[in-house]
């Protein structure tokens, strides 16, 4: 069997469309209990979140593409190389992966060819390039919230830029970037100096920095200055809103980057 397990502490939970739930521990326990999930009338896609019992982990997106049976794993990290691999050795019945080429478009150069709204609306999936966006079918995006036909038309328009492959580049190695890991438990890892809650909320921003070509002071200051930053309080207001609106991928973001007193880590 494939080396599909998370390390040890965090549980896997997991958000497609309205239902959540527990996901096991592992890639392979998550992708079973999801993959079954894209075959009925509900969501095809699913976000899979690390969870520890003092902070937020790794987390990464899947996309059923129902109609050729492959899941497309979307994030440049650990966990996401995880359900991949598991994946990729047919370790879950009736599905495989789809796998991408090694050289890829930044999403970035994307979002550039994009309005605001419809780059923003993009966001909410998480995409690490343009092809992942490419591979996933007009229904599934449509599940984006807030993503219609208008700004679904516009996305595919800009896909079809051949101008795009300009920017096709090897796209980093989730085992290359340090921001990609879990944080250091010891204390001396990249931006081990932020509280959790801080570390996810940049997640995106930490993972460039690592990546970045800058002095190592450069790299002190900046982190400081993010690790001086008040992590703010979570608003049970703001949970109850998202959770009658059944955003529950929107909640596990909120409460991942604010401070919850006395945060109960019981159930599911």
């Amino acid at each position: 069997m494939s080396q599909g397990t998370v390390g040890a502490g965090p549980r896997l939970v997991y958000f497609t469309g309205d239902r959540n739930g527990p996901a096991g521990t592992s890639a392979h326990e998550a992708l079973m209990i999801i993959a079954p999930q894209f075959l009925g009338h509900g969501a095809r896609s699913s976000r899979i979140l690390e969870q520890y019992p003092d902070r937020a982990g790794l987390d990464a997106m899947v996309y059923g593409l129902v109609e050729s049976r492959e899941i497309l794993v979307v994030g440049q990290n650990r966990l996401a190389d995880q359900l991949r691999e598991v994946l990729r050795a047919g370790e879950v019945p009736g599905w495989r992966l789809r796998d991408l080429p090694a050289e890829q478009t930044p999403v970035h150069a994307l979002y550039a060819r994009l309005s605001a709204r419809a780059a923003n609306l993009l966001r909410q999936g998480s995409f690490v390039s343009a092809q992942e966006i490419a591979a996933v079918p007009d229904e599934v995006l449509l599940e984006i919230r807030g993503l219609g036909q208008g700004a679904l038309a516009e996305i595919r328009s800009a896909l079809a830029d051949p101008s795009l492959h300009e920017f096709t580049v090897a796209l980093t190695s989730a085992t290359d970037d340090p921001a990609s890991h879990d944080p250091d438990p010891a204390g001396d890892g990249f931006a081990a100096q932020l509280r959790p809650e801080l570390r996810y909320r940049y997640r995106d921003f930490l993972r460039g920095l690592a990546a970045a070509d800058l002095p190592p002071a450069s790299l002190d200051t900046i982190l400081d200055s993010l690790a001086a930053e008040p992590v703010p309080l979570d608003d049970p207001v703001v949970a109850d809103i998202l959770v009658a609106a059944h955003a529950l991928d929107l909640l596990a973001y909120y409460q991942n980057t604010h401070e919850v007193p006395h945060r109960s880590h019981q159930g599911w």
